[in-house]
């Protein structure tokens, strides 16, 4: 019976906390995420910033496994392809360093001594997006995997992380949560 509460708490948490209504009288981005399949995720929401952040449940993945999805303002609705590179680029230390100095999972574990393992930029859901994967070690010395997604959908940024104890399972889960989000958008209406 908790099971269900706590999903469904993160069911409405998702729909409810999300952009008010767009279209094409009332320009911006909406984003709408779930877990691809809640007999396997269990949510949580961080009221404050608009995080969701999923665990799969013991034995219901190959590795130990969790996504985070975090929304906020974008800085421009149409960013620079080149600009985007160079953003991709430069800042895959500085998101290395911040990932180092943030728990792992809410709590006290930290990931340390990642490594850059690729750095790239990509087109998600027909928007542009940074891709960058990382490897580093948890608190207990096993290798972590993070796969993380910066998506800019007009209005909006959308950071996907997905973590996991192997390389190919982090990146199909984010794939998976990335395959059932719903983006919206609508531009102004040009001067």
């Amino acid at each position: 019976m908790f099971r269900l509460a706590v999903i469904a708490a993160a069911t409405i948490g998702l729909a409810g906390c999300m952009t008010a209504a767009v279209g094409p009288e009332n320009p911006g981005t909406k984003v709408r995420g779930k877990a691809p399949d809640p007999q396997k995720w269990v949510g949580s929401q961080n009221f404050g910033d608009k995080r969701w952040v999923y665990r799969c449940r013991p034995l219901a993945c190959p590795e130990l496994s969790m996504v985070s999805i975090r929304t906020s303002q974008s800085p421009t609705r149409s960013p620079d392809p080149q600009a985007l590179q160079k953003f991709a680029q430069e800042n895959a230390q500085r998101e290395m360093t911040q990932a180092e100095q943030a728990p792992a999972d809410g709590g006290s574990n930290r990931v340390r001594d990642l490594s850059l393992l690729s750095s790239r930029v990509a087109n998600v859901k027909d928007f542009p997006a940074v891709h960058w994967e990382y490897r580093g070690s948890s608190a207990d010395n096993k290798t972590v995997y993070i796969v993380r997604k910066m998506v800019f959908a007009g209005n909006s940024v959308i950071d996907i992380i997905s973590s996991s104890l192997g390389l190919e399972v982090a990146r199909r889960n984010s794939n998976d949560f990335i395959g059932v989000m719903e983006i919206e958008d609508f531009a102004p209406p040009a001067r």
